[in-house]
């Protein structure tokens, strides 16, 4: 027969253990999160990547959304985008660090109760900017200028990422600029 622990032995247990958490792994997992509450994520290699993804901005602008969260293990510089995004879509954000934290996801976007999602995690810009046929030339050069040409083509194939590049211009041209497919 097990003995029920009384409420001061439960209450010495957590003060020496901290509180009983639900699915403890998942929260290590998903930054301290329940990945039900999660509407997308993105890795540490995506987060350093130049550029943001689009898939966060749509996810920050989610009805649902209520906080950016990001490991504090991840420099700065390179969550500034994504914390300036959640700041200009009135989202709140925090940096977060536990050495229990696993795997290697260092941004969510997180609902404040479980959201109804299919898929959580964004497939990587290189993925998915493959499939759609852009040549990798782009895929390797975010923020670059673009001729005529490869801007229509992005426009055409991926326009959610015209935010990530430009296109040259009238200076460019006088000063020299290239494309990155010359």
């Amino acid at each position: 027969m097990v003995k029920k622990k009384s409420r001061l032995e439960e209450k010495v247990i957590q003060g020496v253990y901290g509180k009983k958490q639900l699915k403890k792994e998942e929260r290590k997992r998903f930054l301290g999160e329940l990945e039900e509450r999660v509407i997308r994520y993105l890795t540490i290699d995506q987060v350093m990547e130049k550029g943001t993804y689009p898939e966060i901005l749509e996810a920050i602008k989610y009805p649902e959304a209520k906080k950016l969260i990001i490991d504090r293990d991840i420099e700065l510089s390179a969550a500034n985008d994504y914390i300036r995004l959640a700041v200009e879509n009135n989202l709140l954000f925090k940096r977060v660090h536990s050495p229990d934290f696993k795997g290697d996801i260092a941004l969510i976007v997180v609902s404040d109760h479980a959201v109804e999602l299919d898929n959580r995690k964004v497939l990587s810009r290189t993925e998915r900017l493959q499939e759609r046929g852009i040549s990798d030339k782009i895929i390797r050069n975010p923020g670059a200028r673009l001729c005529e040409k490869c801007w229509l083509s992005l426009e055409a194939k991926a326009p959610e990422e015209l935010d990530n590049y430009k296109k040259i211009g009238f200076i460019d041209k006088i000063i020299g600029t290239k494309c990155v497919c010359e």
